[in-house]
């Protein structure tokens, strides 16, 4: 083969690698587009509690490129609604449909790990007038005698509602009752709890009164608040739910 036909032959395969090459660069390259092209993905709105029932006001569609859409993320809110949330979901968080159920889940799956359910037995006043649900925020408020005088402190702040009654899931649209007093044996919340909270729950439900004290859905911040003693309402130390109360100096 001559010189020339070897130049020739060079050039040739020259030029089919470079075609080759920026077949693939360009392949690459509209991979690459196509990852990074926004797409729908369901996020949470705000925090969603464990147990909590989601519907259209706890989740949103947002815009995320699909290289960052996890497996298994929801699309729509279509796909949420009406079901229960097997564990937290944080605020911008993609709602995973592994972490959701319709029907069938059980409490347990509810209760946040490092926490315990505790039921205790409210009336009208001490339930927020029977208009809880599952996945509301409560504080709990104790109110014992200490000796003549009424004492009132601070148990448990921004405790997680599990259930009430027996309802811990999900209903359908229109088979929800009013409230939690729809039935004779629905007298009764169920909260998240550490052990020793469980614990003073337990006691003070047999030594005292509780009251329930509704919280907005994204309220968490935990107040110290003085407990209330005698019939004056005179201040005594301060409560911040998270155990024994912090004496005043």
């Amino acid at each position: 083969m001559s010189s020339k036909q070897t130049l020739i032959v060079a050039v040739a395969l020259g030029v089919v690698a470079a075609l080759f090459a920026g077949l693939w660069f360009h392949g690459k390259e509209k991979a690459l587009d196509a990852m990074s092209a926004p797409a729908p993905a369901l996020v949470a709105a705000q925090y969603i509690a464990s147990g909590a029932r989601i519907d259209r006001t706890l989740v949103e569609v947002k815009q995320v490129p699909r290289a960052f859409i996890q497996p298994g993320a929801l699309r729509s809110p279509e796909e949420a609604d009406g079901q229960v949330a097997l564990a937290p979901i944080a605020p911008g968080e993609q709602v995973m449909a592994n972490k959701l159920t319709m029907t069938g889940v059980a409490l347990a799956l509810a209760v946040p790990p490092g926490k315990r359910a505790v039921t205790v037995a409210v009336d009208q006043a001490g339930g927020v007038a029977g208009l809880l649900k599952p996945g509301d925020l409560v504080d709990v408020l104790a109110t014992v005698e200490e000796g003549a005088q009424p004492k009132t402190f601070v148990l448990m702040q921004v405790a997680p509602v599990l259930a009430v009654g027996r309802t811990f899931s999900a209903k359908p649209a229109g088979e929800e009752k009013e409230g939690v007093f729809g039935r004779a044996d629905e007298g009764t919340v169920t909260l998240a709890a550490l052990p020793y909270e469980a614990e003073q729950l337990t006691h003070l439900e047999q030594v005292g009164r509780l009251k329930l004290v509704l919280r907005s859905p994204g309220d968490r911040e935990k107040i110290p608040l003085p407990s209330i003693i005698g019939r004056s309402g005179g201040k005594g130390s301060v409560a911040t739910g998270d155990g024994e109360p912090v004496r005043r100096k």
